[in-house]
């Protein structure tokens, strides 16, 4: 069957999402460079939370290029399974792949702040120089093993998301399910959940201790942030799979497919003072974190970073605080 055939009986051109989802992923891809070369500072680069943060980011910008630069091509298009299957296919599992990846990555970076916070010791027996390289094999072999062990994920113009089922055959969704992906979305979910729930109660707790002003204001921002941020992630988690079993409306699928990019534009990660945020990263790292922009500008204008005042992270006005 020609491939207008396929997209006359399957598909949807989109081409206002397209454009967008295509100068979205363009954006962000080039945003993330000079922010990740920021991050490999020295005075950055021996804190293992930059480690992690710029690892995260590699994966988030190849992420990029499958959920925004390669779907908005696909919906401008209006492209079914049919009409690329092999590009689908291969860009479905790369995509499913860096998402479980990037999903890992971020608990390890809540489980570095958390016990940045609460146990110090343990911190620098899991992440304390080279030892942060062998934890990041984690996440990397676990987004592996959905690459080559798991069912893809493939692209329908119809509704602008990636699904199981191509929906070419009727009553057959069953045969196209991938379980471990809903389990790892579960994870994300209880695990971003809990672990910002507990830096959340760390920080109260020291607020109302009276410990610090300053620990006062952090907690009602990561209470605020937290929130958002779960939502992102929850939203976008769930929705995904519950589409892929339950009708649902159309702009719901839309909106999580959204998120998703947002989540990659994004997920991150904030270390605004010590505590990551997922929710567009870039964005973030531009208006919240002063250390990431101030060096994002040097590196767009090829400035030197002036000695005098060169300011490190590793100040540490109070125990609550190790890696500030």
């Amino acid at each position: 069957m020609p491939t207008e055939s396929w997209t006359s009986q399957f598909g949807m051109p989109r081409p206002v999402l397209g454009i967008l989802s295509l100068s979205y992923g363009t954006l962000m891809e080039i945003l993330f460079i000079p922010c990740l070369l920021a991050m490999k500072d020295k005075d950055l680069w021996r804190l293992s939370c930059y480690k992690i943060m710029f690892f995260v980011g590699i994966v988030d910008m190849f992420a990029l290029a499958m959920n925004s630069i390669s779907t908005g091509y696909l919906a401008y298009e209006g492209a079914v399974f049919c009409t690329h299957p092999v590009f689908i296919y291969l860009v479905g599992l790369c995509g499913l792949g860096l998402w479980c990846c990037s999903c890992l990555m971020n608990i390890l970076l809540l489980v570095n702040r958390t016990l940045n916070v609460s146990n110090s010791r343990l911190s620098d027996y899991f992440f304390e120089g080279y030892r942060t390289y062998l934890v990041l094999l984690i996440p990397l072999a676990y987004g592996l093993y959905f690459v080559f062990f798991t069912p893809t994920c493939v692209f329908s113009s119809k509704y602008y998301a990636w699904f199981y089922d191509p929906f070419i055959y009727p009553n057959r969704t069953s045969e196209y399910t991938n379980v471990a992906h809903g389990i790892n979305n579960l994870m994300i979910m209880c695990g971003t959940f809990f672990f910002y729930g507990y830096i959340c109660f760390v920080l109260c707790k020291a607020s109302k201790a009276g410990k610090c002003s300053k620990v006062q204001i952090q907690s009602y921002q990561i209470l605020y942030q937290s929130v958002a941020v779960c939502f992102i992630n929850q939203v976008s988690s769930s929705v995904y799979v519950v589409m892929n079993f339950v009708t649902v409306p159309e702009w719901l699928i839309v909106f999580a497919q959204l998120l998703w990019q947002l989540d990659h534009g994004d997920l991150l990660l904030l270390y605004s003072n010590p505590y990551p945020f997922p929710g567009c990263p870039v964005i973030i790292y531009m208006t919240m974190n002063p250390t990431i922009r101030s060096r994002f500008w040097r590196k767009v204008t090829l400035k030197k970073r002036p000695t005098s005042s060169v300011q490190t992270t590793s100040i540490r006005p109070m125990p609550l605080q190790r890696d500030i």
